[in-house]
């Protein structure tokens, strides 16, 4: 297999892994996690071998970084004080002016690979409320429970495997950003 067709392949096995799990808040913000850390692990690998340029590979790992800082900020955000409409706003601020770099076509399982981080971003975005006093689509009591019901200024108690697992990504986003 190619080095291009093998960061294609890698890029559709993170996204089948995504798909196909749970869909609490921290477990989406924990498969991005996973679905930026795939992009990180291969893109010093397949990037030269595919003749990626080293300018547009730098532009991909400044993407990947800023959107591994946006992760780590996200699961403070989440794990802290305030309502959800509250946390939902301080989230938007911390993806805010993250740009996804522009990836020729050329390059086209790098590119795939991009824009599947792309999306899982814009995935965990649309399911927080918008930045009112709307609650925060959680599964309050922990991951097993049905959703809360919707009560406008709720704050959302996360559970203690909840806690565990924001604090978990928090550390591997901090860990990875040195």
């Amino acid at each position: 297999m190619r080095p291009k067709h093998q960061f294609a392949a890698a890029a559709v096995l993170v996204a089948a892994a995504v798909a196909f799990t749970a869909c609490g808040t921290s477990q989406v913000i924990g498969n991005l996690g996973l679905a930026v850390d795939a992009v990180s692990v291969a893109l010093p690998l397949i990037g030269p071998a595919a003749g990626l340029p080293a300018n547009t590979q730098a532009q991909i790992q400044q993407y990947l970084a800023a959107t591994n800082t946006a992760i780590g900020q996200a699961s403070d955000i989440l794990a802290g004080p305030g309502t959800d409409g509250q946390k939902a706003a301080q989230i938007f601020a911390s993806f805010s002016g993250i740009a996804v770099p522009a990836v020729p076509a050329k390059y086209q399982g790098i590119a795939q690979a991009v824009q599947q981080v792309s999306v899982l971003v814009a995935r965990f975005l649309s399911g927080l409320p918008p930045a009112t006093a709307q609650p925060l689509g959680v599964r309050a009591g922990g991951m097993n429970r049905p959703t809360a019901a919707v009560v406008p200024g709720k704050t959302t108690v996360l559970s203690a495997g909840d806690l565990v697992r924001l604090a978990a990504i928090k550390q591997k986003a901090l860990t990875q950003a040195r």
